[in-house]
């Protein structure tokens, strides 16, 4: 088959409610970029609630990584606690 001879179709009615369902459970979640570790490149979009493990071909550089989305969360300082120096 050749490149210009792809076929497009409309999704399912199920699968359009599938979906229209995922958008709208990750509307009000905070969304965070995974970079790539060859180019420093957004290689895939993460939200809150992403669990397990991300394949992801990176655009940029085009190499494929495996990512461990649970090891690569931010880590955030506690700033409350400063040690202050007399």
């Amino acid at each position: 088959m050749s490149k210009g001879m792809v076929r497009v179709q409309e999704p399912s009615e199920e699968m359009m409610q599938k979906i229209i369902r995922a958008r709208i459970a990750i509307s009000t979640q905070k969304q965070r970029f995974l970079l790539c570790p060859y180019c420093k490149h957004k290689a895939v979009a993460v939200f809150e609630d992403t669990r397990g493990h991300v394949e992801a071909k990176c655009s940029k550089c085009g190499r494929t990584t495996a990512f461990d989305v649970l090891s690569m969360r931010r880590l955030r300082l506690n700033r409350r606690y400063r040690i202050i120096e007399k």
